[in-house]
């Protein structure tokens, strides 16, 4: 442990939390931490929390200096308040120090719960003496809480007591018939061992997850990557984030992120691997046998000829595998299907994944199936199309058909009577229109009169 610690204006700070201020946690802050550690201790123990990012339990790096600046605080009085926040179990700091620079890591502590406060003996004491005994039988009383009656039992009523379920199928309570079809459940051939993974990262206890374990062997399958260099990847990318309360989704969807930008470190493993991938050829890419036995990266390059899988495509494919759950070689079929039968190229990830969705539903579970049951469909959808159409050209047709036909006797006279008045009014129109000699005539006679 260190004797003395010198914090200079240029060393940067970085502030990360492990929990939330409840209100409670802010009465007990108050009341009974400033007593004890004073109102400018309080203060940077409040503008600590102000600098956590939004959304996010972790800070930008800033300096001493900065802080300072915010606090009105000599460097000093900075350092005096920080030691009392440490002491009394507010903050913990780390430090890492370089060749060129100090830098600080505070991580902020929630306040101790009032009745876990008064209870402890140092901390107890301690306010006593700070504020006295009046006051501190006053704090006592304003969090003491009421102890339960002596020799209480639970007399709650069961379901059964009060429900009468005698006369209702059995069944209806089962939870299978909750239970959504489990037909498309993926199963990777992939060796990975989570376990060694967990040793390397040395994470907190309580960062991996039953979920979160099978979306890091989901990935490691998808990218090829062995242990070693998936623990190498973690560490990196949570190096703060480990120490934070995560929820599940925010850390599955920060593997995913990871694997995406730096799926270019390889190991030594990874590009054998690759090369094992890349040397083993594929047989007929319309062989729904040859989509079962392909790993993705692999079926998908090939059927795009390319030496190496794109970053959207490798995107949909964590997506298949890690969100949906769609086993690899029905994820080859959708990629097939896409390419080859739907003739898109250029793949929208919200028109795959609405095809792989309804292939969910359905819970196709190998290539074959899923190519089939899709090739009944279209064929279904095409043959209504084309019922469609031929009713409306024999529509069409049918009405133009009785336009062109002959037109009734008293039509015909009608129309031959409406063109001989035609031509004779025309006729007039013309002959009433004078022609230039007569039209000089007219105007010379105008100016004559004017």
């Amino acid at each position: 442990m260190e004797k003395e610690r010198t914090i200079f204006g240029t060393d940067e700070l970085l502030i990360m939390s492990t929990g939330l201020v409840d209100r409670e946690s802010y009465q007990s802050l108050y009341h009974l931490y400033q007593p004890v550690i004073g109102v400018k201790a309080l203060a940077l123990y409040q503008t600590l929390w102000s600098e956590l990012k939004p959304g996010k339990m972790k800070s930008n790096y800033m300096s001493h200096s900065a802080l300072c600046e915010m606090l009105e605080y000599s460097i000093n009085e900075l350092t005096d308040n920080l030691f009392r926040l440490e002491a009394i179990g507010l903050v913990r700091t780390y430090k890492t120090k370089d060749a060129r620079l100090t830098q600080y890591v505070y991580q902020l502590r929630v306040p101790l719960a009032p009745h876990t406060f008064l209870n402890d003996g140092l901390l107890s004491s301690f306010l006593f003496y700070k504020v006295g005994e009046v006051r501190f039988k006053q704090l006592q009383g304003r969090f003491t809480i009421d102890p339960l009656p002596a020799g209480i039992v639970e007399v709650t009523k069961d379901f059964n007591e009060v429900f009468d379920v005698k006369g209702v199928n059995h069944r209806a309570f089962t939870q299978k018939n909750y239970e959504k079809p489990d037909r498309a459940k993926i199963e990777i051939n992939y060796s990975f061992d989570m376990d060694i993974v967990k040793k390397l990262t040395n994470f907190p206890v309580g960062f991996f997850t039953k979920k979160l374990d099978e979306t890091i062997t989901k990935l490691a399958y998808v990218s090829q990557l062995d242990e070693e260099t998936m623990a190498e990847m973690l560490k990196e990318y949570f190096v703060h984030e480990a120490y934070l309360p995560l929820s599940e989704q925010e850390k599955r969807d920060g593997c995913r992120q990871m694997v995406l930008q730096l799926k270019k470190k390889q190991t030594r493993h990874r590009k054998e691997k690759t090369v094992e991938l890349e040397e083993t050829k594929l047989g007929d890419l319309h062989d729904p046998a040859v989509m079962e036995a392909a790993h993705p990266h692999q079926y998908v390059s090939t059927l795009r000829k390319t030496p190496q899988l794109s970053k959207s495509d490798e995107q949909l494919v964590i997506e298949l595998v890690d969100t949906l759950g769609l086993a690899p070689g029905v994820i080859n079929a959708l990629f097939y299907y896409c390419i080859e039968v739907k003739k898109q190229t250029r793949l929208n990830e919200n028109y795959v994944l609405r095809i792989a969705t309804s292939w969910k539903t359905a819970g196709y579970t190998n290539a074959k199936e899923a190519l089939e049951q899709e090739a009944s469909q279209d064929a279904l959808i095409e043959k209504k199309q084309q019922k469609r159409e031929n009713v409306q050209r024999t529509t069409v047709g049918s009405r133009r058909k009785s336009q062109q036909g002959e037109m009734p006797k008293w039509l015909e006279d009608e129309a031959k009577q409406q063109r001989s008045y035609d031509q004779a009014r025309k006729k007039e129109l013309e002959s009433s229109v004078p022609d230039d000699a007569e039209l000089v005539k007219l105007l010379n006679e105008l100016k004559e009169k004017g």
